[in-house]
């Protein structure tokens, strides 16, 4: 299956939720997420159903954070994770944002991070409320060099 890449509307924003209710990132807004500013959200567009949604936030001149990544359950191993991060961090980086940050609660995130973004650890964060797993109350903050990360993607 083919999908494309595309800056969300308005019109996404029940999709979008939808997709971040598998993963139980959907209690928005809450004390974990402030409501969603869709002109930060990218989403993966499979013929007419959307299959993946991320979102960030540009939080000071030269920081930016990742808030939400969600794939449909249905279209994970596809590459849409990747492509959807990739875009996120190329708007951060072209608004001048030098390093990126995230929070994720999920063992397998944290080392996909890593392996393809070059995240490392700062610190965990105790969680506010029930969101994403609930049998884990703290985030693990990661942090990413986001001018190195373009920098060697450009010598690709």
């Amino acid at each position: 299956m083919k999908y494309f890449i595309e800056k969300a509307s308005q019109h996404d924003y029940a999709d979008i939720l939808d997709i971040m209710q598998y993963w139980n990132m959907h209690h928005i807004p809450s004390v974990e997420m402030e409501e969603l500013d869709l002109s930060c959200f990218f989403v993966a567009r499979i013929s007419n159903i959307i299959g993946g949604a991320g979102g960030y936030k540009v939080l000071s001149q030269k920081t930016g954070k990742t808030t939400l990544l969600g794939i449909r359950p249905e279209f994970l191993g596809m590459g849409i994770g990747k492509s959807l991060q990739e875009a996120m961090l190329v708007a951060m980086f072209n608004a001048g944002v030098k390093h990126v940050i995230t929070n994720t609660d999920r063992t397998e995130t944290i080392l996909w991070y890593k392996k393809h973004y070059g995240y490392y650890e700062i610190g965990q964060l105790k969680k506010q409320c029930d969101f994403s797993l609930s049998d884990v109350d703290s985030w693990t903050t990661l942090e990413m060099n986001l001018e190195e990360f373009i920098q060697k993607k450009l010598q690709r």
